[in-house]
């Protein structure tokens, strides 16, 4: 793995040549049948949710839409989650426990919409509603960063027994121009990843992070990709209901007590 600088890293993360969700379900997922609405205001484009197979077992698929040119990003609203697509995750997954499927997300979104019409019903307490029952899954749940993911609109898909990231992926609490912005103020001179950890390496050195997932040859990412999510789904095999939410916990509350 090369290291890059996070600028430069920002710069392959929103690349629009930059691997997509939609991608990655249509060459790994067979039989996916996309749920739409969240059966209370409507639908949200920017998150792809449904059932299929991965490797002849069934899933639940959910997948953050940033689009690839103008008229997409337009229409997934450039991957910031509205309220509505948060409750169409929450309805998928309350299912996948339901039917004993495992939960997979794909993850590459700036946060959270924070549009007078997502505020106005509820966004806040969407976020938490999804971030609670990720926690609380009695199935196994793993997080797969893309690109990058901010804020707690971010955390909702990432509450899981396992995160992996690609290797110029980003995770933080706030996206990078925030926290230069906050360091500025208070004449910092570091770089925002200095001051808050959000590279994928850094991620992985305080245990937040399970695997990195190398991008080049980039003809060969998606094969690295399947055979990580192989790997990850088999070593929770056996864990029980009780089992699978204690590691979560465990695995949270160990990195905390590390930083």
């Amino acid at each position: 793995m090369s290291e890059k600088t996070l600028e430069e890293r920002i710069k392959l993360v929103r690349s629009p040549k930059r691997l997509t969700s939609q991608q990655l379900i249509s060459q790994l997922v067979t039989h996916f049948f996309e749920v739409h609405g969240d059966r209370q205001l409507g639908d949200d484009p920017a998150v792809t949710a449904g059932v299929g197979l991965f490797h002849h077992h069934p899933v639940t698929i959910i997948g953050i839409n940033r689009g690839t040119n103008i008229q997409q990003r337009r229409e997934f609203n450039g991957g910031a989650v509205r309220v509505t697509g948060y409750r169409k995750a929450l309805r998928v997954i309350e299912a996948a426990e339901k039917f004993d499927r495992p939960v997979i997300s794909f993850i590459n979104m700036p946060g959270a919409d924070a549009s007078v019409f997502s505020e106005q019903h509820g966004q806040s307490e969407a976020i938490a509603d999804l971030i609670l029952k990720m926690g609380q899954l009695k199935v196994v749940n793993v997080a797969l960063f893309l690109g990058e993911g901010h804020s707690g609109g971010a955390l909702a898909f990432s509450n899981a027994n396992a995160i992996l990231m690609l290797e110029n992926a980003l995770f933080s609490v706030a996206s990078p121009e925030a926290v230069q912005a906050i360091l500025k103020n208070h004449d910092d001179t570091r770089e925002a990843s200095e001051f808050l950890p959000m590279m994928a390496q850094q991620l992985k050195k305080i245990g937040l992070v399970d695997d990195i997932i190398d991008e080049t040859p980039t003809n060969a990412l998606v094969q690295r990709i399947d055979d990580e999510l192989v790997a990850t789904l088999q070593s929770f095999e056996g864990l029980n209901a009780d089992q699978l939410k204690k590691q979560r916990q465990t695995k949270f509350e160990h990195v905390l007590k590390l930083n």
